[in-house]
């Protein structure tokens, strides 16, 4: 069955409303009919299988309740500092990384990622890609796509988080193995972690990173480009926190 996002106020006891894009693709695409079934969720971690009680317009319809249940989340916040990479990289950032489970994507202008503005536009199209990746992978929200930071305001707010760390292909002594073998991620309620663009972390971020007690980890023997670092964590990540045991 399809997987559509609405708003909490878009439910009203065992009827949800469903309007815009959404409703559209199921009626024009998807060519939906009164009775056929559809799941909504609230953003909020709650699916709703429902039925289409009525088609109300070309974008507007009707759906009814018929059960509820939790989403699919993992119990364990994860948030991706990512440097800005160049051309579109950052839209397969967000494809990817929604699937494998991320909570939020913070873009980082570093000294080897810098960016004079995003537009609104940019920012809308980031978003709209984390909700479709959301409703393909089956996800209980839609992860946050933040407007960038700059790399002091990357690294303030990740000391809110239960455990941080940074990728960094210089680093020598420390795996990620070792470090994961070292800070066991179970109870831990929240996680992030930073990646470099192109061009890497400069010295005084490195320098920045460990003032700030966060440590860097080696990824291997090989450097992975950017916008396969970030993936390749998370899934170590998911993995290590039992995100990938199946049903």
């Amino acid at each position: 069955m399809p997987k559509y996002f609405v708003h909490t106020h878009d439910i009203a006891g065992d009827t949800i409303t469903l309007m815009g894009e959404s409703a559209a693709h199921l009626i024009v695409v998807l060519r939906a009919r009164p009775g056929e079934r559809v799941i909504v969720c609230d953003g909020e971690k709650t699916d709703y299988d429902c039925e289409i009680i009525s088609i109300t317009g070309r974008d507007s319809l009707k759906l009814k309740i018929l059960s509820s249940a939790v989403a699919p989340e993992p119990s364990t916040e994860v948030t991706l500092y990512q440097a800005l990479p160049k051309g579109d990289k950052l839209e397969l950032v967000i494809q990817k990384c929604v699937e494998l489970g991320v909570t939020r994507i913070v873009p980082i202008i570093t000294k080897n990622a810098s960016l004079d503005r995003l537009s609104d536009a940019k920012l809308k199209r980031y978003e709209k890609i984390s909700e479709a990746a959301a409703k393909q992978s089956m996800r209980g929200i839609i992860p946050v796509i933040a407007v960038p930071f700059t790399f002091s305001q990357a690294i303030t707010d990740s000391k809110y988080l239960s455990l941080t760390f940074a990728p960094y292909e210089y680093e020598r002594h420390v795996t990620l193995k070792k470090f994961l073998s070292a800070n066991p991620l179970e109870g831990k309620k929240s996680i992030g972690f930073f990646i470099g663009s192109e061009g890497g972390f400069a010295s005084e971020e490195i320098s920045q990173l460990h003032n700030a007690d966060i440590p860097t980890v080696s990824l291997g023997k090989r450097v992975l480009r950017t916008e396969t670092a970030g993936l390749c964590v998370l899934a170590i990540l998911m993995y290590e926190l039992n995100e990938m045991a199946g049903n």
